[in-house]
């Protein structure tokens, strides 16, 4: 059996909704023996459950705050510093200034480096979840070894066309014997700012290029779950909800799933079995 660990980092604004949602249906829903890796912005958010661990990423990964001291200032790359008010204090609504985030992206790259580097002894596949995936139903083993095949480095949901992937999840096969170098390059992205090369300064676009670039080498081969074996073909703008992911788990991405607290019925472009998804809104 190849144990799983899970990790989510979030922000002041997603507590207590919807990340309270998120950790308890993690800790309610998944194999008994998962443990969650939290990283939250604010270390007093924390919703006490017997196998969450919360940690100041900071303090964990001191170079984020090196990067962090850096750039924060520079709306280039931090550009929510020219957010209004009601737009800082409201969840961030869907805007194409986030592909160069640099800044609000970091965190969820740093905190996957540091729960690779605490866990990887214990598990062997490592998830991250954003703080906006809640899971509806039990997850049996088998199905999170089919998600992760044990002859690939990681698990994704693919969007070439678009030209980045979707990342509200990862899912790594951190017993791969590439799996160190891999997260050792993802952070030398931001501790060395390479990461600003890229065509846009999010989480997906540092993913892709480590990714790519340790393919092409010929060190990792990957699973793209959003290459149309669930769903014919790339077709759906919410592909995690039609890709097989969608059987267990709903991702609230964007303000208005967000301030639903489901996805939208007209989300599906495909028709999942379980009652979750017969009771969404339009």
């Amino acid at each position: 059996m190849r144990k799983v660990a899970v990790v989510n980092t979030f922000g002041p604004k997603y507590f207590p909704l919807p990340v309270n949602k998120v950790l308890e249906t993690v800790d309610k829903y998944w194999p008994n023996y998962v443990e969650t890796y939290c990283y939250p912005d604010d270390i007093t958010q924390q919703i006490k459950l017997p196998r969450t661990h919360y940690f100041e990423l900071v303090k964990e990964r001191p170079t984020l705050q090196e990067f962090l001291n850096k750039h924060k200032n520079n709306p280039k790359y931090n550009p929510r510093i020219n957010q209004e008010g009601k737009e800082k204090q409201d969840f961030d609504k869907d805007t194409k200034i986030f592909i160069y985030d640099a800044i609000r992206f970091s965190y969820k790259v740093y905190a996957c480096v540091d729960a690779y580097f605490k866990t990887k002894n214990k598990y062997q596949q490592l998830w991250y979840l954003d703080a906006d995936i809640i899971t509806f139903d039990h997850i049996p083993q088998e199905w999170l070894e089919h998600i992760m095949p044990e002859d690939c480095f990681t698990s994704y949901l693919g969007r070439p066309k678009k030209g980045f992937s979707e990342t509200g999840i990862y899912i790594f096969n951190t017993a791969h014997p590439y799996a160190e170098e891999y997260f050792t390059r993802w952070q030398e992205y931001y501790d060395k700012d390479k990461l600003f090369n890229l065509k846009g300064y999010t989480d997906s676009f540092v993913f892709d290029a480590v990714r790519i670039e340790m393919e092409e080498e010929g060190k990792i081969k990957n699973n793209d779950l959003n290459d149309g074996r669930f769903d014919r073909y790339r077709k759906s703008k919410h592909p995690f909800i039609n890709s097989e992911l969608g059987t267990y788990m709903d991702h609230l991405k964007g303000y208005h799933r967000k301030a639903q607290m489901t996805s939208h019925k007209r989300d599906l472009t495909v028709k999942h079995k379980h009652p979750y998804w017969e009771g969404l809104k339009e």
